[in-house]
């Protein structure tokens, strides 16, 4: 074999591209298909009730993801046709998680983070934080941090958080009790990617690419809610 000509063959090979946009409300399915994989996937291979059922119910499970894409707060990576991974923006921390003055800190807050397991171990994950991160800051002035709140019992994903330079901020509950109360934080990294950027944003019209601030939309009465589905986010 010519190993030089394999290598420059190498060298040519098109550099791997994902696209991301805003999800719309119609594609509810395709966000909690994301999550339902990851779902059995966690129960399959791990030690972790994350996602084992929908929390509180699937209704309410249903509801919460549904305004988050009625608020375009939702995005959807795809590769080529197929969507491949989704996270929550959100400029406005909980404020039963997070106290008033961690909150007076201007911060973008993380939310049903979920790679494919197709393409996990590639580093795709780490990416599509960073670019969340940027995108949440693109928002508003003044961005220091990404926080991100974390099932309390899924000690390999604290893990893996850390090495991704978040640090623990606490553990904490709320008044309904969410199983996601592990708390961590980094420093906003504002910097262009020192590769080429594998995550593309693209548009889908003049209103894509706005990150609605703390406006809360109510779904509606659950018969205009589409049809619930089975797992936990």
């Amino acid at each position: 074999m010519d190993t030089d000509t394999g290598a420059r063959q190498r060298s040519r090979a098109p550099y791997p591209r994902y696209r991301i946009r805003l999800a719309r409300p119609d594609e509810i399915d395709v966000v909690l298909g994301l999550i339902d994989h990851a779902a059995d996937w966690l129960r399959a291979e791990k030690r972790t009730t994350q996602w084992a059922r929908p929390w509180p119910s699937p209704d309410d499970r249903r509801k919460r993801v549904y305004e988050a894409l009625l608020d375009q707060e939702t995005w959807l990576l795809f590769h080529g046709e197929r969507p491949i991974g989704t996270v929550s923006i959100k400029l406005i921390g909980h404020e039963e998680l997070w106290t008033a003055e961690e909150r007076d800190t201007e911060a973008v807050y993380l939310h049903r983070l979920v790679i494919h397991r197709d393409y996990a171990g590639g580093g795709l994950g780490a990416e599509l934080i960073d670019w969340a991160g940027r995108k949440g800051a693109s928002q508003q002035r003044n961005t220091e941090l990404v926080r991100i709140d974390v099932w309390t019992d899924n000690d390999e994903l604290h893990a893996y958080y850390r090495r991704q330079g978040f640090e623990d901020v606490a553990v904490r509950t709320t008044s309904d009790r969410t199983p996601s109360g592990a708390l961590f934080e980094k420093p906003l990294d504002s910097s262009a990617p020192a590769s080429p950027a594998r995550i593309v944003e693209t548009r889908a019209g003049a209103e894509a690419g706005r990150l609605i601030r703390p406006t809360r939309i109510i779904a509606g009465p659950r018969s205009s809610v589409p049809h619930a589905a089975s797992s936990r986010s």
